[in-house]
């Protein structure tokens, strides 16, 4: 039916033409130059078939034309051609997509913690207080039973240790329904990491303070007779920071509180696999603090040194800021007080 339509207002555009031509043809020779009315008559047609050619250009974009243009809106009593059968809808083709196999880890060892049976050992006893030892219900004393140890590898200066967290159990004979007390764990960055926080401490020191690899603290620790692999370290790296991530979201807010802010960026190299090169990066360091001596200091990792890195960290900071004049630093993108 649609192109029956476009057929048709084509004719009529054309029928439009012609009768436009004959009807200059003959006024022009009938009717005298200057005649207001009659320049008139002769305008119409041309009108009429301006008006036509648009009808026709739009009928096409319905059509044929590109969405969000096209739309041609059915109708159930449009004619139907004879000899043309309705054309049902083709079924979405459906594609059989294997399923996805992963393949297993296999445990070679490596990442296995063996320590030596030689190793100091430091027990560390928490006990219940004297009052929690007595059974509510009946006021008899409860009696120890056991133990319940857990065991950490710590650190402290030249020495390796294994660290003894010993918890009493206690329980009442003649009440066994009513279980065991011990008292809790304290409180620690993981409890079930076999790192005591100590040797977290000194981990984190060496890597970002001595700048000390991952691999060489391994290979310095096996030679202690500890075998711990790069893979675990870099799980309780990843870990402990995690962890520590408010205490460094609070430093933050500390920092900025403060009537002086000094802020500075030194060039790293970051690895850039792929590119065969290394990228330049950046490290700010944003040090201040009111009664901090020494000062708080943070340390912002960044690829590149667009102001809008120094504008979150500097959020909300209305004093003054000491830092070099570089374009990257612009006071009023974060619209603080002075900045030197």
């Amino acid at each position: 039916m649609c192109f029956f339509l476009i057929f048709l207002l084509e004719f009529m555009l054309f029928f439009c033409v012609i009768l436009v031509y004959d009807n200059d043809y003959n006024i022009t020779r009938t009717v005298p130059c200057g005649n207001a009315a009659m320049e008139e008559t002769i305008k119409s047609p041309t009108r009429e078939v301006a008006y036509l050619k648009a009808q026709l250009e739009w009928l096409k974009n319905q059509v044929f034309g590109q969405k969000p243009g096209k739309f041609v809106p059915t109708n159930e009593e449009q004619l139907c051609f004879e000899g043309f059968d309705e054309l049902s809808e083709a079924a979405p083709e459906k594609k059989i997509i294997p399923a996805h196999e992963r393949t297993k880890r296999k445990p070679t060892g490596k990442d296995k913690i063996v320590l030596p049976e030689d190793l100091p050992t430091e027990r560390q006893v928490i006990d219940l207080p004297e009052e929690a030892k007595i059974c509510s219900e009946t006021g008899e004393p409860l009696v120890q039973i056991g133990e319940e140890i857990t065991s950490k590898l710590a650190h402290k200066p030249g020495s390796y240790f294994i660290k003894q967290i010993v918890r009493p159990k206690y329980a009442n004979p003649k009440r066994s329904e009513n279980g065991l007390q011990a008292a809790d764990l304290p409180g620690s960055l993981s409890n079930r990491c076999l790192a005591d926080e100590s040797l977290l401490a000194d981990i984190l020191v060496k890597k970002f303070g001595d700048h000390l690899p991952l691999y060489r603290q391994s290979e310095i620790m096996a030679r202690e007779g500890i075998p711990i692999s790069r893979r675990i370290l870099c799980q309780w790296v990843l870990r402990a920071g995690v962890t520590l991530k408010p205490l460094y979201e609070e430093l933050i807010k500390q920092i900025l509180k403060s009537e002086n802010v000094f802020y500075d960026e030194t060039p790293v190299k970051m690895l850039a696999p792929g590119k065969g090169k290394t990228h330049q990066a950046y490290t700010w360091v944003l040090a201040g603090g009111k009664s901090s001596n020494p000062s708080y200091r943070i340390y912002d990792f960044q690829p590149n040194r667009c102001h809008h890195h120094a504008a979150k960290m500097l959020k909300g900071h209305r004093e003054v800021l000491h830092s070099d004049k570089l374009r990257e630093l612009q006071p009023d993108q974060w619209k603080a007080g002075n900045a030197h």
